[in-house]
C-alpha cells in the first residue's frame, strides 16, 4: 500500500459548510457596522484559509480589526454556524471503507481545533478518526504546512511519503509540499479547478469514491 495515512481538510472536503461560515461572517460584518455597499457578494474566501486573514482580504481590515472581526464570527459561529452544515454525500461510506482498509485517519483543518472537534464528534464520522488537528483561537497555529507537521507529530514515528494530504483549496496543496508530503486536489469543494491546478497537486479527487482507488492509481504528471 503506497499510502496508510490520509489528512483530511474539513470545510469543502468532508463537510459542506458555506452556510455557517457565511453566516458568521455576515454576523461579524452587521457587528462591525461596515454597510452593504462595501460588502462583496462572493465570500469563498472565508472557505479554507486562516479566519484573520479572510477579513483582511475580503474587507481590507487591519490587524486590530481583522482580530475584533474573529471574535465577533466566533460569537455567531460557537453558538450556531459549526452546526450549519452538511456531510457531502458518499463521505460516510467511503470513509468508513478506507478504515476498514487500514488506513489511519485524520482532519487537518486551519478551522479552530475545539470546532473542529465538535463538528466531528456531532457527526457519523467520530469514530473513524484517529486525530483532528485545528488551529487556536489565539490564530497560533493556522497555517496549513504548520498543522501538517502539528499533526505529524501527533502519530508519532511515520513515514512522510506514506502521508496523503486531501483538500479542496490552494492552501491544502501547497501546505503539503512545504511539509514534504503527497497531496490530492478535491474538485467537488469549494476551491476552483484553476486554483487547485496552479498547485499541481499529485491526485485529482473529482468525487468522494476517487479516493478509494488513489493507492491504485497513476500520480499526475504535474511535477
Amino acid at each position: 500500500m503506497r499510502f496508510t495515512h490520509f489528512f483530511f481538510d474539513l470545510d469543502g472536503t468532508l463537510t459542506d459548510s458555506r452556510r455557517g461560515i457565511y453566516n458568521s461572517a455576515l454576523y461579524a460584518v452587521d457587528k462591525l457596522g461596515i454597510p452593504a455597499s462595501k460588502r462583496p457578494d462572493d465570500l469563498s474566501p472565508f472557505i479554507g484559509p486562516p479566519l484573520r486573514d479572510s477579513f483582511k482580504l475580503v474587507f481590507g481590515l487591519n490587524d486590530e480589526m481583522a482580530e475584533l472581526a474573529t471574535s465577533y464570527y466566533r460569537e455567531y459561529y460557537g453558538r450556531e454556524g459549526l452546526y450549519q452544515h452538511a456531510i457531502y454525500p458518499r463521505i460516510p461510506e467511503v470513509l468508513e471503507e478506507l478504515s476498514s482498509r487500514g488506513l489511519n485517519l485524520s482532519v487537518v483543518t486551519s478551522k479552530a481545533e475545539v470546532y473542529a472537534k465538535e463538528i466531528i464528534s456531532n457527526s457519523p464520522l467520530s469514530d473513524l478518526f484517529s486525530g483532528i488537528s485545528g488551529c487556536e483561537l489565539n490564530g497560533e497555529r493556522s497555517q496549513k504546512n504548520e498543522l501538517i507537521d502539528y499533526n505529524f507529530k501527533k502519530l508519532g514515528k511515520t513515514d512522510k511519503s506514506k502521508i496523503l494530504m486531501i483538500g479542496d483549496r490552494m492552501h491544502d496543496i501547497r501546505g503539503a509540499r512545504q511539509s514534504g508530503i503527497s497531496s490530492a486536489g478535491v474538485l467537488y469543494g469549494f476551491g476552483s479547478l484553476d486554483e487547485i491546478m496552479n498547485e499541481k497537486p499529485d491526485f485529482l479527487i473529482t468525487n468522494p469514491d476517487d479516493l478509494l482507488l488513489v493507492n491504485n492509481i497513476i500520480q499526475t504528471n504535474f511535477q
